[in-house]
């Protein structure tokens, strides 16, 4: 009978020991799962931002405007876990010229992605981070009327992209979120402007891109 009042004794003392650990604030360096000074406890952070991209391909610069204009949105869950989930959507404009002929027109690109990132330092004020993940880009063709047979483009296309990059977030106390980041998207069945004149295969539509954004996390 001692045994046991012994062995409860010492659950009783744990549980409370376990809760308080869960509570404390984490240290700056730690891999933690919880941080207790945000009210989701893992944090939520969107963003809002812009910057320029471009294409890596020589066709696509050659037709392309260099330093396409590029906005985006983005939602992430676990902004203070070592793994986090983000969600985004980026818009792309630039002006495209057609690989046969004299037409001009606008680029319009759209895309919406997923990716796990891994923050370095989740619970410090500046956190670098990688990131990789897969979405959905499509390409509209806006200005003009444009057939493969008569400028060397499509007026659209749809494909798999795989983003995958570096960054740097910094996080307030108060909430306010500034990342910087810099990121590579693989594409995959690209299908908009013929690689060489008088060819079949079309040229890839890999792309880079540097961003700014600015949100707030809870």
């Amino acid at each position: 009978m001692r045994t046991l009042n012994l062995v409860l004794v010492g659950v009783g003392l744990l549980i409370p020991a376990i809760a308080l650990a869960d509570d404390e604030t984490p240290d700056i360096y730690s891999y933690s799962w919880h941080d207790s000074r945000l009210k989701s406890d893992f944090g939520v952070s969107t963003q809002i931002g812009g910057g320029i991209s471009g294409f890596t391909d020589q066709t696509m610069r050659d037709t392309v405007a260099s330093g396409s204009g590029m906005w985006d949105l983005r939602l992430t869950l676990g902004s203070h876990t070592p793994l986090a989930f983000e969600a985004g959507y980026v818009g792309t404009a630039a002006t495209i010229d057609a690989l046969l002929g004299t037409q001009s027109g606008t680029l319009l690109g759209t895309t919406v992605e997923g990716a796990f990132r891994y923050n370095v330092l989740p619970h410090y004020a500046f956190t670098p981070y990688a990131f990789a993940g897969v979405g959905w880009q499509r390409y509209d063709v806006t200005g003009g009327a444009f057939t493969t047979s008569d400028t060397g483009m499509n007026d659209s296309d749809n494909s798999l992209v795989y983003p995958m990059g570096v960054g740097i977030a910094y996080r307030h106390p108060s909430g306010f979120v500034a990342d910087l980041r810099g990121t590579f998207r693989a594409n995959s069945n690209a299908g908009l402007v013929l690689k060489d004149i008088g060819g079949t295969d079309f040229a890839p539509l890999h792309t880079w891109a540097a961003s700014g954004a600015l949100g707030y996390e809870f």
